[in-house]
């Protein structure tokens, strides 16, 4: 479906901003990288640098800079992500969960395949991290859950209540990747992309 192209200050840019209709919280927003406005993420007035609305209109009452049809096959955020193409990005991603729960799931599915197709990054507000395949390290006190979409091997080493030392399948949506304990640096390996979930607190790369 994709037909257009975003403005030139995204072609290169490894980190980009994604607003979306829902509430927000913009504590940890950085208005100086670019920043796509999905349709009613518009009209949150925010003051911002280099941006580009994309919509069909249904949840903005503010003109867009491209407007889709309402009448299509996939959704807004799924069409702003195809036109990031295939680079690898750290994407910021605010107002896109805690409304309808169905376009929560489907959200963070669409991110999920981006991410395991280009390697990127993915963080929802605070609660919510999708990792690409690989070994990352970070930093995490209190209650966590790690969650896949397709069968993963994983391990957990470092300071977390429940370690793997070894790979161990984690099934889609299974319940053994729920309520572990971070207390420091973690280390977690994993053949898939993986989301992280965390309870209103921001995980930490190294």
């Amino acid at each position: 479906m994709k037909t257009n192209t975003l403005p030139r200050f995204f072609q290169r840019a490894e980190k980009i901003n994604i607003i979306g209709p829902c509430s927000l919280d913009l504590s940890t927003l950085d208005p100086s990288i670019p920043t796509l406005l999905i349709d009613g993420g518009v009209d949150h007035q925010i003051s911002l640098d280099k941006s580009f609305s994309i919509g069909d209109g249904d949840s903005s009452t503010k003109a867009l800079n491209l407007t889709l049809p309402k009448e299509k096959d996939m959704s807004d955020f799924s069409y702003a992500l195809e036109l990031l193409e295939s680079s690898k990005r750290e994407l910021f991603i605010y107002g896109m969960i805690g409304e309808r729960r169905d376009h929560e799931y489907i959200n963070l599915g669409e991110a999920y395949r981006f991410c395991n197709k280009t390697d990127s990054i993915a963080k929802f507000d605070k609660n919510f991290i999708i990792l690409p395949k690989g070994q990352h390290i970070f930093n995490l006190f209190g209650e966590f859950s790690i969650i896949t979409i397709d069968k993963a091997l994983i391990t957990i080493r470092g300071k977390a209540r429940y370690t793997l030392d070894k790979e161990t399948e984690l099934l889609p949506l299974s319940s053994h990747g729920l309520s572990n304990i971070g207390d420091g640096e973690i280390t977690l390996k994993s053949d898939t992309p993986l989301i992280i979930y965390t309870e209103g607190q921001s995980l930490a790369l190294s």
